[in-house]
């Protein structure tokens, strides 16, 4: 946690230290596939980590709930498929003026991951009315979305603050007091760290179900018997 201390506009509500691989459940899974899947055993020894969300929502809310009072002229930003489950479970997030954005993490296996980000209200040039944006994810990993997404879109509201609002994030590696680079502050539900401040493999249940090719890779990546966990991940 000392990795921590120079982040100081980096807000979270708990810490979670693993060697282990995470997968957050954003969909239902049915308890006995979660226990089964917690059961095989993976090629390297490694555990498999369960976070719900139903807690990780909740903290995340109280520190919405702190920047609607405290902030002004808001505007909620929602980028990629990910944003939709935080953004399903809170009251702030539907009631606040908010907004789509194209965004996705790519990642082809043997390759590196990389980002792409669009624009915010396309339709509108500049605008000078909006004072602070908040960017909900349900994970920020690299912090590679979050700062294309900034880049991409810092000009066109040149009087925002950016905020980055997670459930779910590693260990900064950008050098921001934030923890991302472009942000003037960050509020994460349960920050992540793994052993010699590595990240930690996280992927959403959604994912896994949604992206079949991902999820045989890592299926096949990771456990002993590929096939028990593709057939568990599904139920």
């Amino acid at each position: 946690m000392e990795s921590l201390n120079r982040f100081k506009q980096l807000s979270y509500a708990k810490y979670l230290y693993t060697d282990g691989r995470i997968i957050l459940v954003d969909v239902p899974l049915e308890p006995r596939a979660k226990e089964a899947m917690g059961c095989l055993k993976t090629v390297d020894g490694k555990e498999l980590v369960f976070l719900e969300t139903e807690q990780l929502a909740m903290d995340l809310e109280r520190f919405l709930e702190e920047l609607v009072g405290g902030e002004k002229n808001i505007l909620f930003v929602f980028p990629g498929n990910g944003s939709n489950y935080p953004k399903s479970v809170s009251r702030i997030c539907q009631e606040a003026t908010g907004v789509g954005v194209f965004a996705k993490r790519i990642w082809t296996p043997g390759s590196d991951p990389f980002a792409v980000a669009g624009s915010i209200m396309p339709e509108v040039f500049l605008n000078l009315f909006v004072q602070t944006i908040v960017v909900v994810d349900d994970v920020i990993s690299s912090g590679q979305t979050m700062y294309r997404l900034h880049r991409n879109n810092e000009w066109r509201f040149p009087r925002a603050k950016w905020i980055a609002a997670t459930w779910v994030a590693q260990i900064p590696q950008m050098k921001a007091r934030s923890g991302v680079s472009g942000y003037d502050r960050s509020v994460v539900a349960c920050i992540v760290e793994g052993p010699n401040k590595r990240r930690v493999p996280i992927n959403s249940l959604s994912t896994l179900r949604e992206q079949p090719v991902i999820t045989e890779n890592y299926a096949k990546r990771y456990f002993l018997d590929a096939s028990a966990f593709l057939r568990f991940i599904s139920s």
